[in-house]
């Protein structure tokens, strides 16, 4: 039988926290992008593009961990 972790109210409230600053960072970002499009900086696009991906990684994992789950998706070489 599965039960749910239960996790401390402050943990939740960091999590929930973590969450909004990944939605910020994606509307920061989107402008950001906006910005290296109207320049036609493909570089800063490729590296915005690494940071979208990144940050949906993290808004993925502050889900899983508020739902009291984490499936092994921990950092690169360490």
């Amino acid at each position: 039988m599965v039960t749910k972790t239960k996790l401390a109210h402050k943990t939740i409230w960091a999590l929930e926290d973590i969450k909004a600053l990944c939605a910020d960072a994606r509307d920061e970002l989107s402008q950001a992008l906006q910005r290296a499009e109207k320049h036609m900086d493909v570089a800063l696009m490729a590296s915005l593009a690494r940071l979208s991906q990144q940050i949906g990684e993290m808004d993925a994992l502050t889900r899983d961990a508020r739902q009291g789950e984490y499936h092994g998706r921990g950092r690169k070489g360490g």
